[in-house]
């Protein structure tokens, strides 16, 4: 307990006012403070020295000292709070606050209105240097793990694309691969062995040089963790080749013209071979224009990497606060990101830029044709009958911005169906379906209005919400009659598609039946080996068909990201995932 806490212990428990004399005794005092009398003088001297009370002992047998206080207990907890914010200490701050709010009106909401002030960009000055920063508030899980190989969540993908490389990129705006960290690469006639060759120069966080050497032991890290969700991506890989220190080769199973797409992925971020680490929770060393400085929970803060080998970012640092977002008026599942947040909340005399992006991603819903009431067809079209996007748009409206028929992109027609008729075919009985989704507000929103509108033909749904950590878990997803989860659809629409289906981390590789699994392993196959986008597309298509004919997955809607920022800000674009890139973001300085 600090010397505050101490004074607002002794400050409750006489009248809480300011300026009155308070006749006390000494040993009164130290058995409020729970110290000897000792202690209490040297406390009490203290406090009449930092000006926070005034003490006047009394002078022989049966007079009693007076003691008055002078400084609002409020006040000194609010600045030492602020203080420990400052000295990157959170958690702490928000906790000591927390624990008082009761018996000092106003002092959260207080703190939290300052809180809002450090939001945003801010040129900040540390030992004579300017620093710019980015700071924004995530009111969600932390940043863990942030392992290439386990991040499943858009944000932990976002940070991940900041901190490491990949052997090449994709640009999204161009649509075409590019060199990252290998400069160069080709390929055999047949599509089976790829050789990358590797940029000089190019160090690890750390200040390790890069070889090939780390290439190898990404791949092999990648294959060899048994519950690594995203493995599928390497399956065809048979061994990679050292063929010298900047160049190696990839020796495949099967032709794989998707492999450019697989290794532009930030699962396939290249690690150190020096760091041997199973899996990374906290901490992750890479080559990237950011370096991760922490991640505990209460903040992740990234800095520039000074040495990065192609351009140094402008921002000096990006972090985010575990800020829980408790504001009623705000809108759920929204991308509203503040840059260069205005300190006048009117907003006076400040010109304002917002950009607005329909995101790819598509919220659905994923049948366990595992569980065997859900096997029936009649009940599954009658669900995706139930769950008619445009019908769900229009009554909860806000940030669900278009309907989705589908996640590839190309016209779909959805139908009307006949929802009583379906299930009198059916034979559903009543029985009670688990539709288990995530905590956030948006799915709350979604998973209520599904459950009233199936009630009303005599579909029973019981909603679970779960933390992602356990909703993401196989038992989990194995066990639920229906999941309501987020595809994530970048430009990529290949990979994002196979990643859809494949990946672990998602429900629908675990909810598909062992029949449609084999038809779409089949056709996948035959596509890898394909070097003509176009016809690898349409056999994207065909698998789009086998799993919306059989309703297996429900396509909803896709969400709207909107970005408020102050015009000084350049390069601040939303991308298809509603995040932006703080690699380019740059501001002109006033």
């Amino acid at each position: 307990m600090t010397t505050v806490e101490h004074y607002l212990r002794l400050y409750l428990a006489f009248e809480k006012e300011l300026g009155k004399k308070h006749e006390v005794t000494l040993s009164a005092v130290s058995d409020i403070l729970f110290c000897t009398a000792r202690n209490s003088k040297m406390t009490i001297q203290k406090w009449e020295n930092e000006g926070w009370v005034h003490w006047s002992p009394g002078r022989g047998r049966g007079n009693k000292s007076t003691l008055t206080f002078l400084k609002e207990p409020g006040d000194l907890l609010f600045n030492e709070s602020k203080v420990l914010v400052q000295k990157g200490k959170l958690k702490a701050a928000q906790e000591k606050i927390s624990s008082y709010s009761g018996e000092l009106p106003g002092l959260k909401e207080k703190f939290e209105v300052w809180l809002e002030t450090l939001f945003g960009y801010n040129t900040e000055s540390e030992n004579n240097q300017h620093r710019d920063v980015l700071r924004m508030k995530y009111g969600k899980q932390p940043f863990t793990p942030l392992d290439p190989m386990l991040a499943s969540l858009r944000s932990e993908c976002h940070i991940l694309k900041h901190v490491c490389d990949t052997l090449v990129s994709y640009n999204e705006e161009k649509n075409l691969f590019e060199p990252r960290l290998s400069f160069h690469w080709e390929h055999n006639e047949e599509g089976d062995q790829w050789t990358f060759y590797i940029r000089k120069g190019v160090k690890f966080h750390d200040g390790k040089r890069l070889t090939a050497e780390d290439i190898q032991f990404t791949f092999i890290r990648f294959l060899s963790f048994e519950k690594n969700p995203y493995r599928w991506m390497l399956e065809d890989l048979e061994e990679a080749v050292i063929v010298n220190e900047q160049s190696i080769m990839l020796k495949l199973k099967r032709p794989n013209f998707l492999l450019l797409h697989i290794l532009s992925d930030e699962h396939l971020s290249i690690v150190s071979k020096d760091e041997q680490k199973e899996f990374y929770a906290e901490t992750l060393i890479g080559t990237g224009p950011f370096k991760l400085v922490r991640n505990d929970g209460s903040m992740l803060i990234m800095e520039a990497n000074d040495h990065y080998f192609r351009e140094r970012p402008f921002l000096d640092a990006v972090e985010f606060w575990n800020v829980p977002e408790e504001r009623e008026d705000r809108t759920p599942g929204k991308t509203e990101v503040e840059f260069g947040y205005s300190r006048d909340r009117s907003g006076e005399g400040k010109k304002r830029k917002r950009d607005k992006r329909v995101e790819k991603n598509v919220q659905f819903l994923s049948l366990n044709a595992k569980n065997e009431v859900m096997r029936d067809p009649f009940l599954r079209q009658a669900l995706k009958a139930i769950a008619d996007p445009s019908v769900l748009v229009g009554e909860l409206g806000e940030f669900r911005q278009e309907t989705a028929d589908g996640f590839l992109n190309r016209p779909s027609d959805s139908g009307t169906a006949d929802i009583k008729n379906l299930l009198k075919k059916s034979k559903y009985n009543g029985e009670e379906l688990r539709l288990y989704t995530f905590q956030d507000r948006d799915h709350l929103e979604d998973a209520d209005w599904l459950k009233q509108r199936a009630l009303k033909f005599g579909v029973i749904l019981k909603n679970i919400f779960l933390p992602a950590e356990e909703l993401l878990k196989e038992e989990t997803m194995e066990e639920a009659d229906i999941i309501h989860d987020s595809a994530t659809i970048t430009e990529q629409e290949e990979l994002s598609f196979l990643q859809l289906i494949f990946a672990k981390a998602n429900p629908v590789w675990h909810h598909l039946p062992g029949e449609l699994k084999d038809s779409i392993m089949t056709e996948v196959n035959h596509l890898k080996g394909i070097s003509n986008p176009q016809e690898r597309m349409k056999r994207l298509y065909s698998i789009e068909e086998m799993l919306l004919n059989s309703c297996q997955v429900l396509p909803l809607y896709k969400n709207m990201s909107e970005m408020e920022s102050d015009e000084s800000i350049q390069q601040a674009l939303i991308n298809s995932q509603g995040w932006i890139d703080f690699y380019r973001i740059w501001f002109k300085r006033k």
